[in-house]
């Protein structure tokens, strides 16, 4: 089986590296930060193998991720059941109104639970935003509206959109390094939130 492990920055590819397994043939790719640059690399990286006759069968987007409090803790290893654009929609004064309620297509695509089912952590939603979140009061209106997220990132959707576009499974695995709210970035742990990404590419 051949894996293409899609990470934002070069911290995470490391780790994944880390936890390299024998049992497939795995290619680590690093395409920036946000859901723009994570879905043109992802693409692009497709499409390159498989003109070179070295297609892939899984696509994984793997990296670390802030998790609302009370759903997950710092070092948690997140397995998203669905990849999930919030900010996809309309914000309007009386709410926000995702894309899926538009018409114009879905905000959300559904992870391969099979290719994660030896991975041990916290399931549900993973949130894809171009902003982290930096307000408690933020995140509380995040959580209203995902009552099933557990987490936040930036990149899951993009790498999930070229992932399905291309026709293949896609799985989202994050390592908790803070709390999605209040910028206290001196109590983040992007040391735990790797380490637990090292042991879930071993489990993968």
């Amino acid at each position: 089986m051949r894996i293409l492990v899609v990470c934002a920055v070069p911290e995470e590819a490391q780790a994944v590296e880390a936890g390299r397994s024998l049992r497939h043939e795995l290619d680590v790719l690093v395409c920036g930060v946000g859901p723009a640059a994570a879905a043109a690399a992802t693409a692009r990286t497709i499409a390159e193998n498989s003109q070179m006759g070295r297609a892939y069968d899984v696509v994984v987007n793997a990296g670390i991720c802030g998790a609302f409090r009370g759903r997950a803790r710092i070092g948690d290893l997140l397995i998203a059941t669905d990849s999930v654009a919030a900010e996809l929609g309309v914000a309007l004064p009386s709410g926000f109104q995702p894309i899926d309620e538009l018409g114009f297509g879905t905000n959300r695509i559904g992870c391969n639970t099979v290719l994660t089912v030896a991975v041990e952590g916290v399931r549900g939603e993973i949130l894809t935003l171009a902003s982290i979140t930096g307000s408690d009061e933020l995140a509380a209106n995040l959580v209203n509206r995902y009552p099933d997220a557990i987490g936040e990132a930036m990149e899951g959707f993009g790498v999930a959109t070229a992932a399905q576009q291309a026709g293949l499974p896609f799985a989202e695995i994050r390592g908790v390094s803070n709390f999605v709210g209040d910028r206290e970035v001196e109590k983040w742990d992007w040391g735990a939130a790797l380490k637990s990404l090292t042991t879930a590419i071993r489990e993968l």
